[in-house]
């Protein structure tokens, strides 16, 4: 077992899922976008390197450690609208 690797991918997939619940509602289309291309490189370095073990042990680490984030923080800290934004000027 690889625990560099293992580090490597767990942090990595934390990451992108942890960005992937914070974005708007009306961008997650490009952030699904980025999970896919980000699995496929992950999937494809895992059939070079022969890590498939290790791989699904990052992946299964970091969707745990997104759960937690979601379970702690982001059920109670909704992700904010951009159309909520108001500026307030000189007059205001």
């Amino acid at each position: 077992m690889d625990g560099q690797y293992i580090f490597f991918v767990t942090v990595l997939a934390t990451l992108l899922l942890i960005v992937y619940q914070r974005i708007e509602i009306k961008r997650r289309k490009l952030g699904l976008a980025l999970l896919i291309i980000v699995g496929l490189l992950l999937r494809h370095n895992a059939f070079l390197k022969d890590l498939h073990t290790e791989t699904l042990i990052g992946i299964g680490l970091g969707l745990f450690i997104s759960f937690l984030f979601w379970l702690t923080i982001g059920r109670y800290n909704p992700v904010g609208s951009s159309d909520e934004i108001k500026v307030l000027g000189m007059d205001d």
